[in-house]
């Protein structure tokens, strides 16, 4: 008989299971997700702690790394597998499946087991049964360096070109395959890949030095790293080769909605205090888990998109891909809000990915404090806990409401299905079967199904086949030429790459890459020219006509960005100096300057080639300044060459008695280590007064400038620091501070302090610079700050300048000084005055109440949504910050104020004086806003004395006009964001 239980247990257990329902629920209410999409907790403590990395592998298991470690390195990493044994969507088992994994940060699928990012090393552990009972774990690569556990090599990826990608962290270290030390490969600040086949590990160009790598369909990476969310590798640095180009890496910033800087994102709730950096509340400050959505079931909008979190502000932020020349750009999927959003300030999402539903999965560390140790001023760790939430930990699915496309994992076991499974519109099922068939021998018929991708397949499928194929050696040259010539901009990219290793053998696949110089698509056309400039010495002296035809006709004819200048110089390799001697002599209408100055950054690396383009200049029918430019570039990539063999061929040049000219072949020389030409000698004694000259233009007083860069700092000290007068151009203040900071007399930085109140806004800025980072000149900053004539709000000391002082120089005096003025948590003027209204922080403060309040006191110089006059900062976001950084900015105004709202001090030459902040300033006149709106612009010209009074417009004391109450009110009113 089936036993029944009483009805008063029955109703006891149907309560506990809604009020287990109820708080489930009331967890969710603490994220805002975008409308349509469902956020499920499909795992958490005590099932799972401390996780940063989430995989799911060919059998639909998903397993979790845990890193207890962070951030005391007091405990080993682990990885567990969850299962799902009720089937209600939920884990609500866990087997642990391998243990003592060091500070492992990553992992990945990988034959029959998993490989693990566990610095020092890089581990394999093997699972052949997939028992989750490993048989063995083998150490790969040794020689990764440890530190800052943030920062440690991470994101092990499997590329569709069948290498593992990896990112640097920003610890660097010297990998080597084990057992080979002589194998190791120095990181120096690059992300890089390996080839565990082959055992082939190479850079593949600047890391971001973030946690987290996101690839796209095509194999694209992009990457992530605290206030820079989102960066593009437009192409790797195998193809640079150690030479030069115009620019400096291939890491490109590709986000179109920065402000001064920052990417702004929107937490929801009320926000904590910032432990460092309140600067930076409301912005990127903690990106992280960078990944790639194309797993087909969250709508065609968030197809080809990249998923960021910010682990400080407990969000995710989403932005849509798009084309942009040769590289791409970030555009943000959502306006004034973020995908996801949580109140609850432990959430701390650290990655993301992509399951074989389509759903997109986030790992949620759950920590009360995510920042590292190293990054929290010392009084403020003190207060931290920093284990708390060491026993906790959460897994989300995010998913779209009443969709659900599911995938048979038995298509998995077998070749045919593997084959079918590339067309899939999940990139998770599609790579999963890419790197299963990789692990496979391929029998006849799959081969034949590959071909027939090729052909039949969507994209996807393509791509999947060519690189399959190709991996196998049957990828034959017919199909690769078929592939140049698709219409798809994708497919043609891939083709490039995959013919690089057969251009020296198969002449017509060289010939066909020649013609996609001329492709429609811009990044078709670089990769291109990157795949030529992998061709070797002989097939391409065979080809060098065609090549530098190729390469004229595009960069001429065809629209062009930094990228394809690169690219193209790259491509014409060794007869770069050629190229840019026959452009000199007969130049195209259209070339532009910055590709004749590419070809020359190129062109010195011998004495001949140095000579020729010399030769080529001097009767080259060009304007004088994009001959300087060639000189400058050629001066900056000579190799080894003798200078009393070039000096004849400089000659000619001098004279042509253009200044610029002559000060860009003085520069020439000085590397040269040939004598001072007369030419120069006369113009740098004639530039000494004119650049003083305020007659002349400023084009002209600029050139002059550069010309007495080369002159000794004490010929020409006077002139400079004349420069700096707060009514000459911003240039020419600009430039002549950049002349300062390179030298180290102790006078620079004395004088600087002197006229710092005469020094215009945007010149003081650079001026503290060259004050805080030429160690020469602390003594001169600090007894500034000590006298009051720099206030030290005006000095921008955020966490790293004040670390300047503090802690990274080996004075002690300037040490102890700078303790006086501030600590390592932060700058506070008026500790008293905070002391006293933080009890404000403790009460309830009414919205409404609050409005009148910066009705009365703020609204002067102030604006809140429609409220007030722009005078100040508009603080219609300032909800992003905590009532404490509010509390503090508005009692302690001159702590950290932003240069462009000091208060400043004008008078007319007729007697009229105006006081308020410089809105605006040009070279002819200065706009001064004053205190209730309030604007006048006075021409320069016109102006007896212009200096800044050091403070804030924003007048101190303001606690002596509010209650405690009426100070709580305000911060609820500034927090609500009506």
């Amino acid at each position: 008989m089936k036993q029944k239980f009483p009805i008063s247990i029955q109703h006891l257990i149907l309560a506990f299971c809604f009020l287990f329902s109820c708080k489930e629920d009331l967890v969710l209410e603490e994220f805002q997700i975008e409308p349509g999409f469902s956020l499920d907790r499909v795992a958490a403590e005590p099932l799972i702690k401390d996780p940063v990395d989430l995989e799911f592998n060919e059998l639909g298991d998903a397993l979790v790394l845990e890193m207890p470690g962070y951030p005391f390195e007091d405990q080993q990493s682990r990885i567990l597998v969850l299962k799902d044994r009720n089937k209600d969507g939920v884990y609500d088992d866990r087997i642990v499946f391998i243990e003592n994994l060091q500070l492992a940060n990553s992992f990945m699928p990988y034959k029959k087991g998993v490989l693990v990012a566990a610095p020092p090393y890089l581990l394999f552990v093997r699972d052949e049964n997939q028992d989750y009972i490993p048989e063995k774990v083998d150490t790969l690569m040794g020689g990764f360096s440890t530190g800052n556990l943030q920062h440690n090599y991470n994101a092990l990826t499997f590329g569709l070109d069948n290498w593992i990608y990896a990112a640097n962290g920003g610890n660097d270290g010297k990998p080597f395959w084990w057992g080979e030390p002589d194998s190791q490969l120095d990181l120096r600040g690059q992300d890089f890949r390996f080839n565990l086949e082959t055992k082939t590990l190479e850079r593949l160009g600047e890391s971001s030095g973030g946690f987290g790598l996101a690839m796209d369909d095509v194999g694209r990476l992009f990457e992530t790293h605290n206030l820079e969310h989102i960066s593009h590798l437009v192409f790797p640095d195998r193809y640079i080769k150690g030479l030069q180009t115009l620019k400096n890496h291939t890491l490109k910033n590709i986000s179109d909605h920065e402000e001064n800087g920052l990417a702004r994102i929107f937490p929801i709730g009320e926000q904590e205090s910032r432990v460092n950096h309140p600067e930076q509340s409301g912005y990127f400050s903690g990106a992280c888990g960078i990944t790639y959505y194309g797993g087909g079931s969250l709508g065609v909008e968030y197809e080809n998109t990249i998923w960021v979190a910010d682990v400080v502000l407990n969000l995710i932020h989403v932005d849509k891909i798009k084309s942009n020349g040769s590289a791409f750009s970030a555009s943000r999927v959502l306006e004034k809000r973020d995908f996801l959003a949580s109140s609850d300030r432990s959430f701390r999402p650290v990655n993301m990915n992509l399951g074989p539903d389509g759903s997109m999965y986030v790992v949620d560390m759950y920590r009360k404090v995510i920042e590292h140790p190293e990054w929290i001023p010392d009084e403020i760790e003190k207060t931290l806990d920093l284990e708390a939430g060491k026993d906790q930990g959460r897994i989300y699915k995010i998913s779209k409401k009443n969709v659900n496309i599911p995938f048979d994992l038995d298509q998995l076991k077998s070749q045919e299905g593997l084959v079918k499974s590339l067309n899939h519109s999940n990139q998770w099922v599609r790579k999963t079967a890419h790197r299963l068939l990789i692990d496979q021998v391929l029998n006849e018929e799959t081969i034949k199904e590959l071909n027939n991708k090729l052909v039949a397949g969507n994209d996807f499928a393509k791509l999947h086949a060519l690189w399959i194929l190709n991996a196998k050696k049957k990828l034959d040259e017919e199909a690769l030429l078929r592939a140049l010539q698709d219409p798809s901009r994708d497919i043609r990219e891939t083709a490039l790459l995959l013919a690089e290793q057969e251009l020296d053998t198969h002449l017509n696949l060289a010939e066909a890459v020649l013609t996609r110089l001329s492709d429609p698509d811009g990044r078709v056309r670089m990769q291109a020219a990157l795949s030529i400039s992998t061709i070797g010495i002989e097939r391409l002296s065979e080809l060098k006509q065609d090549v530098l035809v190729g390469i004229k006709n595009a960069i001429t004819l065809l629209p062009y960005d930094d990228w394809n200048i690169a690219a193209y110089t790259l491509a014409a390799g060794p007869f770069a100096p050629e190229l840019l001697s026959t452009l000199l002599a007969n130049p195209p209408t259209q070339i532009p300057e910055q590709f004749l100055s590419s070809l020359a950054l190129a062109a010195g690396k011998n004495e001949n080639d140095a000579k020729s383009v010399l030769q080529a200049l001097v009767s080259a029918d060009i304007h004088m300044s994009v001959k300087q430019q060639i000189i400058k570039h050629l001066s900056l990539g000579l190799g080894q060459v003798n200078g009393n063999a070039l000096e004849p061929y400089i000659w000619p040049l001098e004279k042509s008695g253009d200044p610029g000219l002559i000060s860009e072949l003085a520069q020439l020389r000085s590397k040269l280590n040939l004598g001072t030409s007369p030419e120069f000698f006369k113009i740098s004694v004639a530039a000494l007064t004119t650049v003083n000259d305020r007659s002349k233009s400023e084009i002209f007083r600029l050139q002059q400038l550069s010309i007495i860069e080369l002159l000794p700092y004490e010929v020409k000290s006077d002139a400079l620091f004349q420069c700096l007068r707060n009514t000459e151009p911003l240039k020419l203040q600009e430039n002549a501070l950049r002349q300062l900071s390179k030298y180290n007399e102790k006078e620079i930085g004395e004088k600087i302090v002197e006229i710092w109140n005469e020094l215009s806004p945007q010149t003081r800025r650079y001026a503290s610079d060259l004050l805080l980072y030429v160690e020469t000149h602390h003594d001169a900053l600090l007894t500034g700050l000590e006298n009051g004539i720099i206030n030290i709000g005006e000095m921008n000391f955020d966490l790293e300048r004040r670390r300047t002082l503090l802690w990274w120089t080996e004075n002690e005096d300037t040490k102890r000084r700078a303790e006086k003025l501030f600590t390592d948590s932060g700058v506070t003027n008026r500790q008293e005055a905070i002391d006293q209204m933080k009890p404000a922080l403790a009460l309830n403060g009414s919205v409404l109440d609050g409005a009148k309040v910066f009705e009365n006191i703020c609204a002067n110089c102030h604006v809140f949504g429609k409220t007030g006059n722009e005078v100040g900062p508009v603080l219609t976001e300032i909800g992003r910050k905590s009532k404490e950084t509010n509390l503090h900015d508005i009692l302690d105004p001159n702590a950290g104020v932003d240069t462009k709202y000091i208060n400043h001090r004008l008078e007319t030459s007729d007697g009229v004086v105006h006081l308020g902040i410089v809105s605006n300033e040009t070279d002819k006149n200065i706009t001064i806003k004053k205190p209730g709106g309030e604007s006048v612009t006075i021409y320069k010209s016109n102006v007896k004395e212009f200096r800044s009074l050091g403070t804030s417009l924003m007048m101190e004391g303001l606690e002596n006009s509010m209650t405690l109450q009426e100070m709580a009110d305000l911060l609820a009113f500034l927090q609500s964001g009506v």
